[in-house]
Order: structure tokens, then sequence, then C-alpha cells
């Protein structure tokens, strides 16, 4: 098993922003670190509250990293690797160092460990301050100075990561100080920081345990070759017992089998001597009708022969009588036919309506732009060039203008021009939208915007998506994916907003991001591609309110 030393200030110690107390191993990155990484580690907490690297705290004793940073190597070897993370509380006021100087104790710090042990080391660049720390309860000791130099602790703990044979994690870009105080981390923030921990520590040991995994795997081969044999070889005492078993059986039943047939044949004979005596009988019987039979007909013939003379006597009597017979024949009456025929034959038409293109459209599936698409273009590029013509004074015309040309318009828009849409009747805006110079909205899809929602110069709206699979894309075939805004937000210059996007209530965007997936609500957001840099607080409500109570 591999045994990590944590070795930090109050943020791996596991100190609360919220009551004070001290996060359990189940919420202290260090803590969830050991979950994380299973039974081949273990994960040492050496945290300390105000720890720094090298100087000592007036107000806190026994808080200088270089004084306990060997006798905590003696208490836990061996060790296999040990992650510093100090650096936070080197900023305070009193100390008045600089990030150059922090660096350059941190490198004494670890020139200390590599001669008292051989374990790795990974220099971690702690969480930056938060912005607003100076209006928080820590204000005596971190002000705007101290913010600005957290930003700079990285380069500098880098390079001397570089210069020592270390391995480096910023962690200002994995996690974010709490909007309560600024400094400390909550649970969600520990959890990535235990994450990216996690990811570092596998790469570093990939060889050894790839090689343990090889060495698993043969031992497993090994095992199971093993098992295979053993339950070959009980297979095959199986199958001669059971060869054994059915040949037993197999004569049992053909001895049964023999006794049955010879009974069988005995009752078969039986049977059929039965039936021929029978047989013999029935036809002795029948033979003796057959000439019952042949008798009483050659007697019921003469009796006909008799009679048939005693008619032919009779009539040559007559006819010597001159008596002559009269004869009646009647005719029956010819068959009337008649033909009757008729067929009758219904059919139905089946007539199919397939989905009009703008309705494939809004619906986000593939469609082609066809003549009704193109006439509804055609129209809102002739009001967008009527609009792009007004005056600043023309604001009634530019209201009457949005209201043809959008789906739904709220109370007092104002677009800047030039203004371009596709179609103009899949877009919606709340109340009080502003727009500066140059937006574009290609609405193929429908874009919803909230109330008091303002726009830089220049920010584009994209609903409009093509196949990826070129065949498909080659048959003028695209699709739409909807954006939606909420309310309360404010986009600056430049921005372009990807399809399927979709923007929470109150929030900031940087200018020149690109926005490539949603946004939630309360946060400042920027980048290319946009990802968010800190809540929107209570203390950024206050700030502003104080401003802007000074201008009344």
């Amino acid at each position: 098993m591999r045994r990590i030393l944590c070795f930090g200030d109050s943020n791996t110690y596991g100190y609360s922003p919220v009551d004070g107390q001290r996060y359990g191993d189940d919420i202290n990155w260090p803590g969830v670190l050991d979950r994380l990484l299973g039974d081949k580690f273990e994960v040492i907490n050496e945290g300390k509250n105000g720890r720094t690297v090298a100087f000592d705290d007036p107000y806190k004793e026994g808080c200088n990293g270089m004084s306990d940073i060997e006798a905590c190597i003696e208490d836990h070897e061996p060790l296999d690797l040990v992650i510093i993370m100090l650096g936070t509380n080197d900023l305070k006021v009193y100390f008045d160092a600089s990030p150059q100087i922090i660096a350059e104790n941190l490198r004494k710090m670890c020139k200390a460990v590599q001669t008292k042990t051989d374990a790795r080391i990974i220099l971690a660049s702690p969480a930056l301050l938060g912005d607003q720390i100076e209006f928080s309860p820590l204000h005596l000791e971190f002000g705007r100075t101290q913010v600005d130099y957290s930003f700079e602790l990285a380069p500098y703990f880098e390079k001397v990561a570089k210069e020592i044979g270390a391995e480096f994690i910023d962690l200002a870009m994995v996690a974010m100080s709490s909007d309560v105080d600024c400094l400390h981390l909550m649970p969600e923030e520990h959890a990535k920081v235990a994450q990216a921990m996690r990811d570092k520590v596998l790469w570093m040991f990939r060889e050894e345990l790839a090689r343990e995994e090889r060495e698993e795997e043969a031992r497993r081969r090994a095992e199971e070759e093993a098992r295979l044999r053993e339950e070959k070889e009980r297979e095959e005492r199986l199958r001669a017992a059971e060869a054994e078993r059915v040949a037993a059986e197999e004569e049992a039943r053909l001895r049964e089998e023999k006794e049955r047939e010879e009974r069988l044949r005995a009752a078969e004979a039986e049977r059929m001597a039965a039936e021929e005596e029978a047989r013999l009988r029935e036809e002795k019987e029948r033979e003796e009708a057959e000439r019952d039979a042949e008798e009483g007909a050659r007697l019921r013939l003469q009796a006909i022969l008799k009679a048939a003379e005693k008619e032919a006597v009779k009539a040559k009597v007559q006819e010597a009588e001159g008596l002559n017979s009269d004869f009646v024949q009647g005719n029956g009456m010819g068959e009337a036919e008649q033909e009757a025929a008729g067929t009758a034959e219904s059919l139905g038409a089946v007539g199919g309506s397939a989905s009009s293109e703008k309705e494939k459209m809004l619906s986000g599936k593939l469609y082609i732009c066809d003549a009704a698409l193109r006439t509804e273009a055609t129209e809102a590029r002739k009001i967008t060039a009527v609009y792009n013509q007004t005056t600043n004074v023309e604001i009634s015309k530019r209201t009457e203008l949005l209201t043809r040309l959008f789906k739904k318009v709220g109370k007092t828009p104002y677009i800047e021009p030039p203004f371009r849409c596709d179609y103009g009747s899949n877009i919606t805006v709340g109340d009080e939208f502003y727009a500066n110079f140059d937006c574009i909205m290609l609405d193929c899809a429908n874009i919803k915007i909230g109330d008091h929602v303002f726009f830089g110069p220049k920010v584009n709206i994209y609903t409009a998506c093509h196949p990826i699979y070129a065949p498909v894309r080659n048959q003028q075939l695209e699709y739409a994916k909807e954006v939606t805004i909420g309310d309360d937000v404010w986009i600056g210059g430049n921005v372009t907003i990807n399809p399927g996007v979709h923007i929470g209530n109150n929030v900031v965007i940087g200018s020149g991001s690109v926005i490539t997936s949603d946004i939630p609500d309360g946060v400042v957001a920027a980048g290319n591609p946009c990802r968010i840099l800190r809540r929107i607080s209570e203390a950024d409500k206050k700030y502003w309110e104080e401003q802007m109570a000074q201008i009344r």
C-alpha cells in the first residue's frame, strides 16, 4: 500500500466557513481522496489551520510549516508521496510577502522534504482569494493586493515544481473559494479538489499500477488455469461416473425392452390368430350370403320372364282383334333462361399530408428552405432594411416595425441599427430589451428573451445547425435548436450564443465569450468556451448598492 502525506493549511484540515467546525473525512478533500484511490493507497491528513510556508504568525503560534515538516515526515515514514498545499496564509497583510518570496520559501521546504525522504512531491497552488474578501470578516488579514497576489502564485509555484522535479497542480482551475469568507472551500469544492488530486496521483503512479495490474492479471490467469485444470479433472471423473451409470441404465433398458418386445410379440400373435379366425368366419358367412342372393336373383328373373311371356301373348291377341291402343305423350315446357349481372366498385382516395418545412424547422427536424420559407425571409429582409434606415428620433416607428417583425415584443424595446435576422417571427423579447449595434439573430428555431436583458454590440445568436455528415449536408438539409435567455441578463460585446443554449436568470456574460453549453442562474461567466467564473453573491449586491447610494 502506498502512503500519501497531505501537508497543508485550513483547506487541507477541512475548516468549514459556515460554522468554523471541521469537515469529516467524508467531506474534506484528503478523506475523499483516500476513498477515491481505494485500497492501494493510504492518505494521511496533516492540515493545520493558519499554517504558512515559512512565517511565524504573531497571532497564531506553531503555524510555521518549515518548523514542523521534517518532524511530520518522520512521524509518518515510510512515504511514497507528499502533497504540499500552502501559500494562502503567507499572503496575509502583516507578512508583506510577494508571490516570489512565498515561492522561494516553498523551494526551501521542498529541498528539506527531499533530504528527509525519497517520496515524490506534488506542489498544489491554492484556490484564489474571493474578490470580495476585503469586505469579509477576514478584511484585516487580506486586502485587494492579496487578492491580486493570489492570481500570481500559480506561475511561481509551477516554476519551483519544474526546478525540483516535482509535479504541479493549479487548484484555482479546479475549485473556487466560498462566498461566505472568500477563503475557505465549501463541500462541493473539496470534492472537486479530491477528484483532481486523484487524477494527478494515478497519472504519477501509472507505470507502477500498470505493472501491478499485469502481475495481478498473471496471478489471476494462473489461478484461473489451475481452477480450469481442477474443473477439467472433476468433469472427467463426473463423465466417467456418468458413462458407467448410463451403460448400466442402457443394459437394464435393453433387457427390459427385450422382455417387453417378447410380451408384445406374444400378444400380437394371439391378436393375429384371433383376427384370422374372425376373418375366416366372416368370409364363410359372406360366401353363404352371396350364394343365397344369387339364388334369389335367379328365381326373380324366372318370374319376370314368365310375366313377359304372358304380356306378349296378350298383345298378340289384342292386335288380332283390331284393338289399338292410344298413347298420349306430353311435352314439358321449355325452360326460360335469364342472365343478370352487375358489378359495384368503391374507390377510396387515401391522402397523406406531410408536415410543412416550417413545422419541421421549428420542431428541430431536418428541413429544406422551400419557397414559403424564402418568401417569409424576404419579407423579414424588407422590414429590417426599413428599420436600419430609421434615425434615433423615430422611436415609435422602430417600435412599430419590431412589433410587425417579432413574434412577441414587451414594453419599450430598443435595438440599435443595424440589426439582422432570418425570419423575425420566431423571436420573443420581454420588457425593456436593449441590443447595441450589429446584433444578429438567426431565428430558424425559437429565440426567447426575458425581461431586462441588455446586449452589448455585435452579439450573435445562432439557432441554425447543419449535419456533420457531408452527404446529408450536401442535400441542403439543415435543422435548428431553440435558444432561451432568462430575466435580468447582461451580455457583453462580441458574444456568440450557439444553438440549443439556455441562459438562466441574473447572469453576466463577459465580452468575446463563445457560449456552447447552458449557463445556470446567478453567475458570472466568460471565455471560449464560456465557463463559470464565480457566483453573484450578497457581497456584490451590498457593494453596488453602496456605489449607487454615493451618486444620489
